[in-house]
């Protein structure tokens, strides 16, 4: 297996593939290496900066290597039907959307199935925190993504924005933080991005008519709360339902597994060119809006 980019996701992926007794041969570009140095159809990750994905993602896939791109597969959904016009026959290409392999959103899923909360009328998703600043891309490719690839996930395609709003709070050439909202098939749904927010949120509420999911993927678990009207007023659950997980593999590892499963296996991924179509489609909403 090939690693192209050997930066500061590039070293986790090293760790990852270590639990499955892969040692990847490593291209980094920082060094001067290039993808021209791939020189057999093993499979490749590419975890170079995004704006270098467009590019790189098609050489490699008219090489004929198998190809695992780490979030945003490209900056738009133009970009990304291009990519998938230089997909080949039995060629596998995941994306890495790593909430879309993570085990707690299958529970999720199952409970919606069962009608634990209801008929879904909601999703609220927030990942603020402070964080890597960036020059050459925004929020919404950067952070947004994680959250557009859950709802994609949850909610039936296509998914319309209505509204967005964005602040400038620390540089005048930067948008800080965030905030969109839209809805698919009577379904609304709000995200809220920031790096550069004091206080670290990672959560999705699911709203439903008899009551809520809280995932909280910073403490890996997830909570189910019954809706409490009284008196005309919304009261707290005092006998939530909490789920906790203990992991065999971080979220990143069963990404990992996920992608040399498909490999194996040559199954179509989770991650797919079309669920990466769908979420850069959203993109391209709110970044016309930016």
């Amino acid at each position: 297996m090939w690693l192209v980019g050997a930066g500061y996701w590039g070293k986790k992926i090293i760790s990852g593939l270590d639990t499955f007794s892969i040692s990847p041969k490593v291209i980094d570009i920082r060094n001067g290496d290039t993808i021209d140095n791939i020189s057999n159809k093993e499979p490749v990750i590419l975890a170079t900066p995004l704006w270098d994905h467009y590019e790189q993602a098609k050489q490699i896939l008219l090489n004929g290597n198998d190809l695992y791109v780490e979030k945003p597969l490209a900056e738009s959904e133009t970009q990304i039907s291009d990519i998938e016009s230089k997909i080949q026959k039995d060629q596998i290409l995941m994306v890495g959307h790593i909430f879309v392999t993570h085990p707690q959103l299958g529970v999720i899923k199952q409970i919606i199935s069962n009608g634990t909360i209801g008929k879904l009328l909601h999703i609220s998703s927030m990942r603020l925190n402070w964080g890597i600043y960036q020059t050459k891309t925004d929020p919404v490719l950067s952070l947004a993504t994680h959250d557009i690839s859950i709802i994609n996930s949850l909610l039936s395609y296509p998914l319309r924005i209505s509204s967005v709003n964005s602040w400038k709070i620390h540089n005048q050439s930067q948008k800080d933080r965030v905030w969109f909202c839209g809805s698919s098939n009577n379904v609304t749904f709000d995200v809220d991005i920031s790096w550069c927010s004091p206080i670290r949120t990672r959560k999705t509420i699911i709203i439903g008519e008899t009551g809520q999911i809280i995932w909280d993927q910073d403490k890996n678990s997830i909570q189910i709360e019954k809706n409490i009207i009284q008196n005309n007023k919304a009261i707290k659950d005092n006998n939530p339902k909490t789920l906790k997980y203990n992991f065999e593999y971080s979220p990143l590892e069963y990404e990992l597994k996920h992608y040399i499963d498909c490999i194996d296996k040559r199954s179509t991924p989770l991650a797919n060119i079309t669920q990466a179509k769908q979420i850069a489609n959203v993109m391209d909403q709110v970044k016309f809006h930016l």
